[in-house]
């Protein structure tokens, strides 16, 4: 969620811009991806270890807080994956 945030920031301010240096689609590809692996993770673990009602509840919001984290690596990766045209193979003369 810390890193979500982060990137809000950045996006918001336009730092993004004035930052070249990093690749921002990558990054935020990659951020995606860790904080779906991560309440994944830590919410399998809370539903199989509680069985209060807390527990439960807290382990099936962070269920679904992963896999909003999953789709959102999902929609991000495709723009990363851009065709590139082919460049044209005549002449410039036109022969």
């Amino acid at each position: 969620m810390v890193f979500s945030i982060v990137f809000f920031v950045i996006y918001t301010l336009g730092l993004n811009k004035q930052l070249a240096f990093v690749h921002w689609g990558w990054s935020d590809f990659i951020r995606a991806l860790i904080g779906a692996l991560l309440f994944l993770i830590t919410s399998l673990i809370v539903v199989i270890g509680h069985r209060d009602g807390a527990g439960i509840a807290a382990g099936v919001f962070g269920l679904l807080a992963g896999i909003l984290f999953a789709y959102d690596a999902y929609i991000t990766f495709p723009t990363l994956r851009k065709t590139h045209t082919a460049a044209p193979t005549e002449s410039p003369e036109g022969v």
